[in-house]
């Protein structure tokens, strides 16, 4: 009895001797619990070659080897990680971006449509606010917003909700709040919000065994909340687009992460099921969105205003070539091209292996993001990179696709490079949390991590 409090006291001062090196904090519980495991074993084993418990201590500890030397190993294994590669892909998107911006000021300086806009400036500065965004969110601790995902949910409707009241209407959409000089696009953010939101609410394990009523009220308070009210919210605000993008993150989040399977089918057919109501209920109001997203299958029609953005974004591809028609040269062709047409604009002035380059780079980037999340254990972690990518990924998707009519027009930009304003912002902030997230992957405890499956 007496050695007891022995074996305690040393194999205790040598688990806080190890742990005195490592800085990530969070595992220590972890690697006490696994070195105490292992020490009990090699405890039990002397145990059994007939040596006294407090020889038996002495000698697994021997066995363990120097604390000093283990816990300087331990904290190699658990220290932050800086993805550099995918910060490097980033910073070269952002600097097409200020290229295609300055190529843009110089063509147009001298055009009313453009002139004084000052693309490369107010690019350059939007630009600074967002890696100074990054670097704050990358020293950011993200698991503590997982608690508030309800708050972020919430909150999220509500300005939603505001919108549909004060926003000023723009090319149909009611979607930007104004508060003084600051205006802000609530429903081009929406998306983004919801990721994160449905990140830590989503992924909480449901009980399946609770019995038929509760299962019941589980599956109807989600449809609810992500089926029936964004649906409507989105309708009522005609922000088509972004309801696009709200449905792309959710579905990979149900399928790739969450796999909620049964969950999926019900939320979309709810999704179907009031789209269908709405369309019988006011056809009229949903025909020029058909017209406009059907429109790419015939790019030849009669209906040039419909098709007027797509027609001119093929010519324009083809009038580029292979090596373009020179570096800051002026297309009347298009509009918009410091935004959705951005890729056409740097096709056709730098050519179209320029533009390979482009898409290369976007599908490495998705490529490394896509690694990134195989390896992250935490399931919340996983959630939050994969569902604020997807937004991202798809917006590369389409609005390359879209440009050589293979997806509808729409003002699907380019993230990183197109002129985006306070939304550029946003997206160098996703990929701030991004990094802070493969920053702590060594970090996360055991308890948080995704069960082997």
């Amino acid at each position: 009895m007496n050695n007891k409090p022995v074996q305690y006291e040393s194999i205790q001062e040598y688990l806080v001797q190890v742990c005195r090196h490592v800085k990530a904090r969070d595992v220590h519980r972890d690697i006490k619990v696994e070195m105490q495991n292992h020490l009990d074993e090699l405890v039990e084993d002397k145990l059994n070659e007939g040596l006294s418990e407090e020889e038996a201590v002495r000698a697994a500890l021997v066995q363990m080897g120097d604390p000093d030397q283990i816990g300087k190993q331990l904290h190699a294994a658990h220290k932050p990680v800086m993805e550099w590669g995918l910060a490097a892909l980033v910073a070269i998107m952002v600097g097409i971006g200020l290229l295609a911006m300055y190529a843009m000021e110089f063509a147009y300086s001298d055009q009313n449509m453009y002139s004084g806009f000052q693309f490369f400036l107010k690019k350059a500065v939007f630009t600074a606010i967002g890696i100074v965004f990054i670097i704050g969110i990358y020293f950011l601790d993200y698991r503590k917003w997982e608690k508030y995902s309800w708050y972020i949910y919430s909150g999220t409707i509500f300005l939603m909700v505001a919108c549909i009241f004060y926003a000023v209407e723009v090319n149909g959409s009611k979607s930007w709040l104004t508060i003084g000089s600051f205006t802000f696009d609530v429903y081009g953010t929406s998306p983004y919000l919801f990721m994160i939101a449905f990140a830590g609410t989503l992924l909480v394990k449901h009980k399946e065994k609770q019995g038929l009523f509760r299962n019941s009220l589980y599956f109807g308070k989600m449809v609810l909340l992500y089926a029936i009210v964004p649906t409507i919210l989105y309708s009522k605000a005609n922000s088509y687009l972004n309801f696009i993008l709200y449905l792309f993150g959710l579905t990979v989040l149900m399928l790739f992460v969450a796999k909620t399977y049964r969950l999926f089918l019900t939320i979309a057919s709810s999704i179907i099921a009031a789209g269908a109501v709405f369309v019988t209920i006011d056809p009229y109001r949903y025909k020029y969105g058909w017209e406009r997203y059907t429109a790419f299958l015939n790019p030849n029609s009669s209906t040039d205003d419909v098709n007027y953005l797509l027609q001119r974004s093929l010519e324009s591809i083809r009038l580029g070539g292979m090596w373009g028609q020179g570096f800051g040269v002026e297309n009347p062709n298009i509009r918009y091209i410091y935004s959705e047409m951005v890729f056409t604009y740097l096709i056709y002035s730098l050519g179209l292996v320029f533009g390979i380059a482009i898409v290369l780079l976007a599908v490495l980037l998705i490529v490394k993001v896509i690694g990134m999340a195989k390896t992250l254990k935490d399931v919340y972690a996983k959630g939050l990179v994969i569902g604020l990518f997807s937004i991202i990924g798809l917006h590369f998707v389409w609005n390359i696709l879209m440009s050589f009519g293979l997806l509808p027009m729409n003002s699907m930009t380019m993230p990183f490079v197109s002129y985006s304003g306070i939304n550029g912002i946003i997206e160098l902030m996703v990929m701030g949390l991004l990094l802070s997230v493969n920053r702590r992957k060594n970090m996360i405890s055991l308890l948080n991590r995704e069960p082997s499956r």
